[in-house]
């Protein structure tokens, strides 16, 4: 895991899961995005959340509430492939993404910001005995740093701030988050950083990243 919040620690799956996140938001859709690495850390697979695009890449999803990042980076690997690969993903699985994950070749999951609306979406060996028997797939995350609120950051700037979002915050305490997330979107932020590398959008806004850091 990351430590210090340094962009120049990542390796090469985190940088590039990053750079899909912000590619998710620049386009309009929820900023997440995922790669797929094997045991040697070679990139097999790499994807971004398209719930709001018209198509996608041949094998992914688009247009659809199942267009999540880790289902389209899932979606390419071979069934019954060896359980030996990595998921790395900017934000905390949802429910159909964790089930997904659970059914997929993964060995193990990384994620960098946290979301706790699915705290347990992944403990589905409680349900019955056949999944109970199911290998389970260990996670780490969030990260404990600028780049961990970094990336829950990018999951809700850039497509308005929505009531339902809005509120998720403010129930979590996390009003400082909600703040820079309102400046941004009165900024126009996305739209004047659209052409900015994902490296300088994070250094833009790691003083207020640090600052969300440090108060929690």
């Amino acid at each position: 895991m990351v430590v210090a919040g340094g962009w120049d620690e990542l390796d090469e799956a985190w940088r590039l899961a990053f750079e899909m996140a912000w590619e998710a938001v620049v386009t309009g859709n929820i900023g997440v995005g995922a790669v797929v690495t094997d045991a040697a850390g070679n990139v097999v697979a790499s994807a971004r959340n398209r719930v709001m695009d018209d198509r996608a890449p041949a094998g992914q999803v688009a247009g659809s509430s199942l267009a999540h990042a880790e289902i389209n980076a899932l979606a390419g690997l071979p069934f019954r492939s060896p359980r030996e690969l990595e998921l790395t993903t900017t934000l905390r699985p949802c429910l159909q993404c964790a089930a997904a994950i659970r059914m997929a070749p993964i060995a193990s999951v990384r994620f960098a910001g946290d979301d706790p609306l699915w705290h347990g979406a992944d403990e589905f060996g409680a349900l019955n005995t056949w999944l109970a028997r199911r290998p389970t797939v260990p996670s780490t995350g969030p990260m404990p740093s600028e780049l961990g609120v970094f990336a829950t950051l990018l999951a809700r700037v850039g497509r308005g701030l929505e009531p339902h979002v809005e509120d998720n915050l403010r129930q979590r305490g996390e009003s400082a988050l909600l703040e820079v997330v309102r400046r941004l979107e009165r900024d126009d932020f996305v739209a004047r950083s659209a052409t900015r590398p994902v490296d300088a959008v994070y250094a833009a806004l790691r003083p207020e990243l640090t600052a969300i850091t440090a108060t929690g």
